[in-house]
């Protein structure tokens, strides 16, 4: 069985999330894209051309002045975009863009942390998985959203073998049709319009300089038991002011799984 590689999966997107990508209180695609430009462009600028790490440090720490979502996870200084469209994150020190030369050793963890280290989704998620995800994501931005979420990926991905009974063939997204259906659901991690305001990633939100997993109490909330959804809502971030609410964004999720498999049925 051939390995994936989920941080670097294809010429056309990548994740830096063990790099502090998300550790923002703001970690809005329209706060991060401008940051990492720019930390791109100083690299290229003072660090490539006069090896000037010093003067590269001084400049981006203007950039990082704004508070981390987990202050014990460190925000790489190093993580800009390695290719030339900018559509790839990753680490400017690394080899591949430096024309074979490592730099990581100038990196916070060093080289050989930085080049062993694989997140928990190489171990949980199984292989139609990882493909499904790197078949249906084709942005920098939400594929590292997603791909690091098990449980929103394994939940959407379990009703869906439930239902059919059995795996899914992860190569049949690469078809229009399909791809449109997951990629869809996968952007609700951008566009979720029933998201909280408070310090959240995920699952996870952040107080007192700890990290602890989120529930939705559905019974003093909304005066109902629960949601067959529970675990992708969670992952989506959501507060819900109403039962109301609730139920539309499960019809939300629903009628995304029912269109995929109606798709991969009958497309």
């Amino acid at each position: 069985m051939d390995p994936i590689h989920l941080c670097q999966p294809d010429v056309g997107k990548s994740c830096g999330a063990c790099c502090g990508l998300y550790n923002w209180d703001d970690h809005s695609r329209e706060r991060l894209e401008p940051l990492f430009q720019k930390k791109t462009d100083l690299f290229r600028s003072l660090v490539r051309n006069s090896g000037s790490f010093d003067s590269y440090r001084r400049e981006i720490s203007e950039l990082f002045s704004q508070s981390k979502l987990f202050k014990t996870i460190y925000n790489c200084e190093f993580l800009g975009f390695v290719d030339g469209p900018r559509t790839k994150v990753g680490c400017l020190l690394h080899p591949m863009v430096n024309d074979g030369e490592d730099l990581r050793d100038h990196s916070f963890y060093g080289k050989e942390l930085c080049a062993s280290h694989e997140c928990p989704s190489y171990t949980y998620l199984t292989q139609e998985e990882k493909k499904a995800v790197i078949y249906g994501c084709d942005d920098w931005y939400i594929y590292g959203l997603v791909v690091t979420d098990i449980d929103f990926v394994k939940e959407y991905f379990k009703i869906v073998y439930n239902t059919l009974g059995e795996t899914i063939d992860p190569e049949k997204i690469k078809e229009r049709e399909l791809k449109a259906v997951i990629s869809d659901y996968f952007r609700l991690k951008e566009e979720w319009r029933f998201k909280s305001r408070k310090k959240r990633l995920g699952k996870y939100y952040f107080s007192y300089e700890e990290s602890h997993i989120a529930d939705i109490d559905y019974q003093k909330r909304l005066g109902i038991d629960g949601s067959r959804f529970d675990k992708i809502l969670v992952s989506l971030e959501s507060e819900f002011r109403s039962a109301g609410e609730l139920y539309e964004a499960e019809r939300i999720i629903q009628a995304s799984i029912d269109r995929f498999i109606e798709v991969y049925t009958h497309g």
